[in-house]
């Protein structure tokens, strides 16, 4: 009876212990899953990010552009008055001042809009932004290579690797590599 009680207690065990890497296998299997959708995710949120911000950057630039150069030409135009004061019809000096008031009130909306014409801080920020958006996804790569090592691991080492072949059947995750960044380190290690 001690016999069929310490067999049916290894068999217990062996069975549990089976369970419990089968489960283990499974896990880590959904991890890379979940791993890869991340680095999905942020590449997304890059993609949508980017464009939206550059489009921004872009209207702002025109806009200061098409800002300097009406205060540039008003500012020609008063030089050609005080140059030639002799020269100067009342048609020129109505059509200085029809322009001269029109852009008064634009610039009057300006400052009230955007009190600072500084088109250099939005690229600074979208070069930020750029950069943080090429962190996340390099920080979610590697989150996901790390879920692989664990995972192939987990499914190559003994006893798992038997009860992988024989019941959950998985196949080793493939790591994120970039080949031309590991051609231009000039390095390949021989593993």
């Amino acid at each position: 009876m001690t016999l069929s009680l310490i067999s049916l207690i290894i068999i217990v065990f062996s069975l549990i212990y089976c369970i419990y890497i089968n489960n283990s296998i499974i896990k880590n299997h959904h991890r890379v899953h979940q791993a890869w959708a991340d680095v999905v995710t942020q590449q997304r949120q890059k993609s949508l990010i980017i464009p939206k911000i550059e489009s921004l950057v872009k209207e702002h630039k025109e806009f200061e552009s098409s800002t300097l150069l009406d205060l540039t030409q008003m500012r020609s135009a008063a030089v050609k008055l005080t140059d030639l004061p002799n020269n100067i019809t009342s048609k020129d000096l109505e059509h200085f001042q029809h322009h001269f008031q029109h852009m008064l009130k634009s610039m009057n909306i300006v400052l009230e809009n955007y009190p600072e014409l500084k088109s250099i801080d939005l690229y600074c920020n979208l070069a930020n932004e750029i950069s943080n958006q090429e962190d996340n996804v390099g920080a979610a790569i590697r989150i996901y290579n790390s879920n692989v090592a664990t995972f192939n691991s987990c499914i190559e080492v003994f006893p798992n690797h038997y009860l992988n072949k024989i019941f959950t059947k998985k196949r080793l995750a493939m790591p994120f590599e970039h080949k031309s960044s590991s051609l231009e380190i000039g390095f390949t290690p021989a593993f």
